[in-house]
C-alpha cells in the first residue's frame, strides 16, 4: 500500500501595496508519495529584488518557519533543513525549493517571498 503526502501550497500573489509588485509560486498543490521529492517554484519580475525566502507552516506549529533563502544564486539554509532541502535559481527572477525524502511531517503549507537587501552606511 502506498502512502501519499498531500502538500498544500499557497499560491502566493504577494503584492507590495503601493508598488504593485507580484511574486508567484507554483504549483498550487502537490500530491507525493513518501520518499519522493517535491519541487516548488517561485518567480517574480521585480528588478531590485535579489533574495527569495522560503517558509514552512505546519499544523503543529504557530507562525512561519524560515527554511532558507537564495541570495542571488547562493543558497543559505537554516541548520534544521540543511540535509532536507535544496535551493536553486537566480533570486533576481526565480528560485526552486526541492524537498527530498518526503515524510508525513513534510505535509505543510510552503510560502516563498521575494525581497531586496538594504545597506545603509552612516557616520558616527
Amino acid at each position: 500500500m502506498n502512502t501519499f503526502l498531500s502538500i498544500p501550497l499557497s499560491l502566493i500573489m504577494f503584492t507590495a501595496t503601493s508598488l504593485g509588485k507580484t511574486v508567484l509560486q507554483t504549483p498550487d498543490v502537490l500530491l507525493k508519495k513518501q520518499d519522493e521529492s517535491a519541487v516548488i517554484t517561485c518567480t517574480h519580475q521585480i528588478q531590485s529584488y535579489n533574495q527569495i525566502l522560503w517558509y514552512k507552516q505546519s499544523q503543529d506549529s504557530l507562525g512561519l518557519k524560515l527554511m532558507g533563502y537564495l541570495y542571488y544564486d547562493k543558497q543559505n539554509k537554516e541548520p534544521e533543513f540543511d540535509n532536507k532541502i535544496k535551493l536553486e535559481g537566480e533570486a533576481q527572477t526565480n528560485g526552486n525549493l526541492t524537498i527530498s525524502n518526503l515524510m508525513l511531517t513534510d505535509s505543510a503549507v510552503y510560502f516563498c517571498d521575494a525581497f531586496y537587501t538594504v545597506l545603509r552606511i552612516t557616520s558616527v
